[in-house]
């Protein structure tokens, strides 16, 4: 049987201690690698390091784990460098994948104010450009290896004013990375309404709503879910061919 690509690679999963970041971890190291998850909880970080190393005992000594707020934008560079850093420690980082996220700022555009914004851009977006502007120095610089950040199916089919002004700076900023970061190969995963933990920040009736609302509008009769959304970055991961593309997975809500 052939080894996996990802075999022997060195993972960092920015967001990695659950939903879809989660998922990719345990995918990632079912497969060989060597990861490290971060999140800005160390609770979060601690729990989730357990987990992955109980849950498969013999690659246990192959998880790390690091805590990360990348909330605080004076400290942003700083706390991304640190990370790399310390993800880089015993061999060059092979794969970055960046599902870190907030919930949107639940306010009108009448309403809105510039710091609304720029909450949801400090994670999301200055987030995702301070590593791509320092971790060249903790990659080895080829097409095996990838920056795969998140954006989101509202890019394309916008229900409120935000989410797509964020998803489609994210993914300009993509492509332009992909060009700007040869050979080393950049993309972005585009999800749907994925049942994640983040949801549960959020008011259990208005989920609920929401749930039913996006299993109607899906053309597989079903929402998304972690395990397989997790498929389209293993798959960034391990195509050599793959840069400056976006992969959506989101149950045909664009013909919708």
């Amino acid at each position: 049987m052939a080894s996996s690509k990802l075999q022997g690679s060195n993972v960092l999963l920015i967001g990695g201690t659950s939903g879809i970041g989660f998922a990719v971890a345990k995918k990632a190291l079912a497969e060989g690698a060597s990861i490290v998850i971060s999140s800005s909880s160390k609770e979060r970080v601690h729990q989730a390091s357990e987990k992955l190393k109980t849950g498969d005992p013999n690659s246990a000594s192959a998880v790390r784990s690091f805590v990360a707020d990348l909330s605080i934008r004076d400290k942003l560079e700083e706390t991304i460098d640190s990370l790399l850093q310390y993800a880089a420690a015993s061999s060059p980082i092979d794969h970055i994948v960046f599902t870190a996220g907030n919930i949107p700022p639940m306010v009108s555009l009448s309403e809105a104010s510039f710091d609304h914004v720029e909450a949801f851009l400090t994670v999301r977006f200055f987030g995702a450009m301070a590593v791509a502007k320092h971790m060249p120095r903790y990659m080895t610089s080829n097409k095996r290896s990838s920056f795969t950040v998140t954006t989101g199916t509202q890019i394309k089919k916008p229900s409120s004013w935000l989410p797509p002004a964020i998803g489609g700076a994210i993914e300009g900023l993509m492509k332009g990375l992909a060009v700007t970061l040869s050979p080393i190969r950049v993309n972005a995963v585009s999800p749907g309404f994925i049942l994640t933990e983040l949801l549960d920040r959020l008011p259990k009736e208005m989920v609920d709503g929401m749930v039913e609302k996006h299993t109607k509008q899906s053309l597989t009769n079903d929402i998304g879910h972690p395990e397989d959304t997790a498929e389209a970055y293993m798959y960034l991961m391990k195509d050599y061919f793959a840069t400056g593309t976006t992969v959506a997975t989101n149950g045909g809500a664009w013909l919708l």
